[in-house]
Order: C-alpha cells, then structure tokens, then sequence
C-alpha cells in the first residue's frame, strides 16, 4: 500500500513549483493525471525553441528522463473549447485535488477555478501555487525564482560579503522549496482536515511567503534584536571560521560545521591546535589567526584526504561534490537516492533518476512509471468517462483533444 493510494490529483502545472508539488503527491502515491494544452501552435513552438527538434520520439526521451513528470499521466485538452471544458469537469467530479501555477485570473478566466470545481465536488483540495499569492499590490507581476527570494530577503544574505553581489542559489529555495514542497504540506493538511469536516478548501500558496517561512530563524533574530544580518557576517553564511568552506589542495572544497563547542575542540585536537580550542576565540580577537590557520591547514591534503581524516573524530564535515559525484558516493546508493526507472518507450530501456527521500516504514513512496508524453492518455481517460470510440475520434479530429 501507498500512503496517497486512491487520491486523484488533476495538475494543471507545467512549470517547476507545481510540477515539483505533484510529483511529491505521485511519489507518495497518489494517481496524477496532468491536465495539458495540446501541443501545437505557440506552445510547440515555444518547446521547439527550448528543446531543439520537436517529435514524439524526442519528447519521450525528455519525459522519460524528467523525475517531475514521473508517476503521472496525461491528456490535452484545448480548455477554450466548450466540450474540453465538459472533460475536465467530469474529471474533477471524482477528483481529491487540482493544482495550478498559472498567474491569478487565468483558471478562472478559463472557467475551471476554485468556485467552479467547487460547485461540482465540494470535496476538492484545490491548490493555486504563485509568486506572490492571489491579491495584494504584486499579485499580478510576472516573476521567477530569483524576483521571489530576492524579494522575501534571502538572496541578499547568500554570498561572501556586502561588497560583492549576492551568489544565486539555483532555484532551489522559492520554486521547489516555497512553492512545491509548502504546496505538498499544504495539500496533505488539508486532505487531513477533510476526514474531519467532510469538506475540502482552497490553498493560497505564494512563493515569496515559503521563502520567508524558511527564514523563520533569521527573521526571529531580527525582530528580537533589531540586527539586520548581512552577507557573510553570520555564523550561518560564512561570518564564522567554524562555518565555511575552505579550499583543498586539489582545488577542491571542504566544509567545516563545528559550531558546537565539542565539535570545535575536537576539531582542534584533530589538526593539533588545543590552544585554540576555546571556541569563544574563533568569534574574538583570534578570528582573523584562525581563519587563515585553517585557510592554510586544509591546502595541505586534498579535499578526500581531509574527509578520510576526518570523519571519524566526532567532527562536521563534508566534502563540496559536483552533481555527478555526489550520485556516486556510496551513501546515497545505500539509502537507494539514485534508482533505476523502467522505460519501454525509449531506446535504452531504463534510466536512472533522483530516488525518494521519505522514509515511510509502512506505506514507502514508489516510482512507478516514467513521464508521459503531452496526451499519452487522453483516448484511456476519455474512455474510462464513458466516452465511445468514434465520440474520441471525432473530438481528436477537432483538436478539441490531443
């Protein structure tokens, strides 16, 4: 048994916040039928552009190797059609949740909002994931990642110092963080809520709003002292010797976390410097001696020399890997974090993808299929409607489906 076994979920997502949301539900269990637009006109352009030649072939490949499409179907509907609308409709009859990422309006424009499928199924979680909510002055603005978390304060504490610009943090903390995984938690609490009321609720997600969430510790800093951090001036984003980073003598990284005092004497022990050891010098007048004692220590042995020295004497450390090493190290293959997908559709039968990080004991997540192309499913769907054979192909001839 899955933990989400049984639950429907209509996603309407096609960029990373929704898609990352949902692919946690599918991961869970959950049975996730992605509700597309047909491919054709600007948006098979627009694939085109982004993914060089466009054919069914090429887009099984990319869905096959795309972890945030895995576990879920497909069908395409062209939503400006009446009978389209009629198809998703009967869809959210049995359906437990819908998710969005579409700017504020546009479902609705659409005419399959909240209040709509409401109307129909009561029951619905329904879910909208945006930048910066549904109202308020900046409900309406356009924005990625980078205007998200700049805006909620945290890009401006990620870097080395105030006199350089801030480093980007990918688009971990706003698109995957702020919006998919609170979009996740959201969706569960209200799924849990439903058992006790009989009813479902609408879900507000803004992005901007997880990534504040995420600095509850800073911001409860500074509401309490009025101290406004900056970059590289806390112990958390190198401010501290004890916190950082430092260079190897291969050129590599090794990070250093011995913020607890223990961990710090240990560590001062390890590299033979027990005059040190009183953490309380590494934030006084013997910072800058520290630092560079360290700066200095940890260019002596390569990166992979310092963690095997290391790693064993009760003290925080790690090594900076590139992507490609860190799906190699043999912790992440003991606990199964890169795993093997079954793939018929493509030429080399499996690929490898992330693996699933929630350790239930009883109802463990699973990946169950690889990602489906835009319309995959859309005749299996219509037909499990009650929709005959020659209603499909007609539907299909008026691009009313794909």
């Amino acid at each position: 048994m899955l933990a989400l076994e049984g639950i429907k979920v209509l996603d309407f997502c096609r960029n990373t916040p929704g898609m990352f949301c949902t692919m946690v539900l599918g991961d869970l269990g959950a049975d996730v039928l992605m509700v597309e637009r047909p491919l054709s006109g600007d948006r098979a352009e627009y694939e085109e552009a982004i993914f060089g030649v466009n054919d069914l072939e090429a887009e099984q490949r990319r869905a096959a190797y795309n972890a945030l499409q895995r576990n879920k179907r497909s069908i395409a509907l062209n939503l400006k059609e009446p009978e389209a609308k009629d198809v998703f409709y009967r869809l959210a009859e049995s359906a437990d949740v819908v998710v969005e990422g579409f700017r504020p309006g546009v479902v609705d424009r659409l005419g399959v909002g909240y209040q709509k499928v409401a109307e129909i199924n009561p029951r619905i979680v329904y879910c909208s994931i945006s930048g910066y909510g549904q109202d308020g002055p900046y409900a309406g603005m356009v924005g990625h990642d980078i205007n998200y978390i700049s805006l909620a304060g945290a890009l401006g504490l990620i870097g080395n110092s105030d006199d350089e610009k801030p480093a980007i943090p990918l688009n971990l903390l706003a698109d995957y963080a702020g919006g998919g995984l609170c979009g996740a938690v959201g969706i569960l609490a209200a799924l849990l809520a439903r058992q006790t009321t009989g009813r479902g609720q609408y879900l507000d997600i803004a992005m901007t709003e997880g990534v504040l969430y995420m600095l509850a510790g800073v911001i409860s800093d500074y509401l309490a002292s009025g101290t406004v951090p900056g970059r590289g001036t806390t112990r958390l984003n190198g401010g501290a010797p004890y916190y950082n980073v430092y260079e190897t003598k291969d050129g590599k990284h090794f990070t250093i976390a011995a913020i607890e005092p223990w961990f710090w004497r240990n560590l001062c022990a390890a590299l033979g410097r027990e005059d040190l050891a009183d953490s309380r010098a590494a934030e006084g007048k013997q910072k800058q001696e520290i630092t560079r004692f360290l700066e200095q220590t940890f260019r002596t042995k390569t990166r992979d020399e310092w963690f095997d020295i290391l790693k064993d004497k009760d003290i925080s450390v790690g090594k900076v890997y590139s992507i490609e090493e860190a799906l190699a190290d043999p912790q992440f293959a003991h606990r199964g974090m890169v795993i093997e997908v079954e793939t018929p559709s493509i030429a080399e039968g499996k690929v490898k993808q992330v693996g699933i990080p929630f350790r239930l004991s009883e109802t463990p997540g699973s990946v169950r299929h690889p990602g489906s192309v835009t319309g995959q499913h859309t005749g299996e769907v219509l037909a499990g409607l009650g929709y005959a054979p020659a209603d499909i192909e007609e539907l299909v001839r008026r691009a009313v489906v794909q």
